[in-house]
């Protein structure tokens, strides 16, 4: 059975999934983008292609990144980086670092298995942030 989840928002409860009416989906969908772009307008265009940088580098190197490497690819000096990494991390939105070393996850991909497993256009997967 191939469902379309397109515009459709459920509410999990207990061991149930429950589709929500349309109107308060509409209106959940409205708030959570504005959400995230306030979030992301308080960022600068240095601490956006740092974030921008980790993302690409997780598809890539399939291991948590370290600021010493983004410092080191990105030519930022390492305070500067640890200082844009904490703003990241306690935004609570942009990534994560599960053991304080390197990061584990950065919207939108993850390195720990979240159960939610997407799949790209070259066929490579990733678990969804």
């Amino acid at each position: 059975m191939k469902t379309d989840m397109k515009r459709k928002m459920y509410m999990g409860i207990w061991r149930f999934m429950l589709p929500l009416p349309m109107a308060i989906s509409a209106k959940g969908v409205k708030r959570g983008v504005s959400g995230a772009k306030t979030k992301a307008d308080l960022l600068s265009k240095e601490e956006r292609k740092v974030h921008y940088f980790i993302v690409k580098q997780m598809a890539i190197a399939k291991e948590p990144i370290t600021t010493e490497f983004i410092g080191e690819k990105l030519n930022i000096s390492l305070n500067r980086v640890k200082d844009i990494v904490e703003k990241l991390e306690a935004m609570k939105t942009f990534c994560h670092r599960y053991d304080s070393q390197g990061i584990n996850w950065a919207y939108p991909l993850s390195f720990e298995d979240t159960g939610h497993k997407i799949t790209v256009s070259t066929g490579e997967q990733f678990f969804a942030a």
